[in-house]
């Protein structure tokens, strides 16, 4: 609501949005502070939520108006949930920022210095320029610089995280919990609040090869399988997942994703956290590994998908070795404290256990 690539989209139908411009730091005196906290917080208790994210904005090292609002506007949720009736709704404190701010030691200390004292349960982080994308050094920048929060007393929330690098951040203690869409919303680019989207149709259909680590639209399915023996070692051969096998990886591409995201994380919540990132190395990565360079060796006729399967297994070889060579260097790792299930029943998958 304060930047020009959102200001206009669905979020400005809230109670709280500005209906004729983007927020700026000047509108926000104590009264209109807390004129909006009172609005989210009756929003919040009318639709009989658990937990509330606080709003917060871009971290800029260089400007402070928005940090010292964000914190401030924190405080008074709380107050104005425990006013209208929401005592039991637990407030989120998300952190955005960019991975430049993240490797830098001040600009971390700064955030753990925010949270601590604030009324929160978790604190979520969603950084631009990490994700489902990342690189081998990146996960491992990622991981190092996160761990520094383990000893603020909240769990931690990786946001718009996911593939290997997410399931690493979860291995390797970064991050309590992961969050992200059904095959989207896997990456974070905070320069895309920045500008006015464009529109255009809708994205083409595609499915997720796990043991890849990555999408392919209908098209570049269609020469991969196209190639001998490829439907046996990359299509889905899992029935309870995909009854018609490899097509069913796009015809039900969401149902496909959910049940292979579930797979790998169901794979990792089994294992005492000492021996995750063995297992995870050992289990998900080397296996995806062995897959790619299966899948480089296929005769795949069109050039521009076999060289993407050829970044895909560059990139995994390096994403091994990169964490490998982090764990082999470990002496006394932290872990984030894990997330509570807040829904009603059984836990979610996506909870990593303790």
């Amino acid at each position: 609501m304060a930047t020009e690539g959102r200001f206009g989209s669905a979020v400005t139908k809230l109670p709280w949005a500005n209906p004729d411009r983007p927020w700026a730091p000047d509108d926000f005196g104590p009264g209109r502070n807390r004129n909006l906290a009172r609005l989210m917080a009756e929003f919040a208790v009318q639709h009989g939520v658990s937990a509330a994210l606080s709003p917060t904005h871009v971290i800029d090292p260089q400007d402070v108006q928005w940090r010292v609002i964000d914190l401030r506007f924190c405080e008074l949720l709380r107050a104005e949930l425990d006013r209208v009736g929401g005592r039991h709704i637990a407030i989120d404190y998300q952190v955005i920022t960019t991975m430049a701010n993240l490797k830098d030691e001040t600009g971390r200390q700064q955030i753990a210095r925010d949270a601590d004292g604030l009324p929160i349960e978790n604190i979520w982080f969603r950084i631009s320029g990490f994700g489902a994308t990342a690189t081998g050094a990146g996960a491992r920048h990622y991981i190092e610089s996160m761990r520094d929060f383990n000893s603020v007393g909240h769990p931690i929330v990786a946001d718009f995280v996911g593939g290997y690098a997410g399931l690493a951040a979860a291995a390797f203690g970064a991050a309590g919990a992961i969050s992200h869409g059904v095959g989207q919303k896997e990456n974070f680019r905070a320069n895309d609040w920045k500008t006015q989207p464009t529109g255009g149709g809708g994205q083409p259909r595609r499915g997720y090869f796990a043991e890849l680590d990555r999408y392919f639209n209908e098209i570049q399915a269609h020469e991969i399988f196209a190639a001998r023996h490829s439907k046996s070692r990359l299509g889905c051969n899992n029935s309870s997942c995909c009854r018609d096998g490899y097509e069913d990886m796009i015809d039900n591409a969401h149902a496909h994703f959910i049940t292979q995201r579930s797979r790998q994380i169901d794979s990792l919540s089994g294992i005492p956290e000492g021996r995750r990132v063995e297992h995870f190395l050992l289990n998900l990565v080397d296996p995806a590994v062995r897959t790619a360079r299966f899948a480089s060796r296929l005769k795949i006729q069109d050039e521009s998908v076999k060289r993407l399967i050829d970044e895909a297994r560059t990139r995994l070889i390096r994403f091994r070795d990169a964490l490998a060579d982090l764990h082999s260097h470990e002496t006394a790792p932290t872990y984030s404290e894990s997330v509570p299930f807040r829904g009603g029943g059984q836990a979610i998958n996506a909870v990593l256990g303790r």
